[in-house]
């Protein structure tokens, strides 16, 4: 199955090959300029969330179609009808996981997170302009910079030997 981008082949037994955060490829590879405009929004309107979900300890492990998806959902596809085909199930899916972890009320499809207000260091953004150079050029550090480190931590984790706990 070649539809995943990172799954075409099984990952070997024991190896996680789901992603923390977004692949950067996610957002950048789309021809379309104005799918990658929506994209770095969709990052945009869930950064805080998934930052505070590496803080916590449970941090989102997606694979790079479902990222891709949640990216979709979060930047202009939230309130679209669901297709029944694959990518319509997996959009539904990332709906259901985007609700569950942003909102806590008692209707939680109330408001589409897609119409939320789009902000870069507490500065609100346009959303029917190009987003600035310098910004795009920000996202992707940050998007890099948060792969590297968890992939760093994951790294020694798994080379730890000692016996010490977390604590010590």
């Amino acid at each position: 199955v070649l539809s995943d981008y990172n799954q075409a082949l099984h990952p070997p037994p024991g190896v996680n090959s789901a992603f923390w955060v977004p692949p950067v490829h996610n957002i950048l590879s789309p021809v379309n300029p104005e799918t990658v405009r929506l994209l770095f929004q969709g990052w945009l309107r869930l950064h805080e969330m998934v930052i505070t979900q590496l803080c916590s300890g449970l941090p989102l492990c997606l694979t790079s179609k479902q990222w891709r998806s949640l990216l979709e959902v979060a930047g202009w596809r939230y309130s679209e009808p669901d297709m029944p085909m694959t990518t319509g199930k997996c959009h539904s899916d990332m709906r259901q996981l985007l609700n569950w972890h942003c909102y806590s009320s008692a209707t939680p499809e109330s408001e589409d997170f897609s119409l939320q207000p789009v902000s870069w260091n507490s500065k609100p953004l346009v959303l029917h302009k190009e987003i600035p150079l310098h910004i795009d050029c920000e996202v992707i550090w940050e998007i890099l910079e948060l792969s590297f480190w968890n992939d760093l931590v994951m790294l020694d984790s798994m080379l730890d030997n000692s016996s010490m706990n977390l604590a010590e």
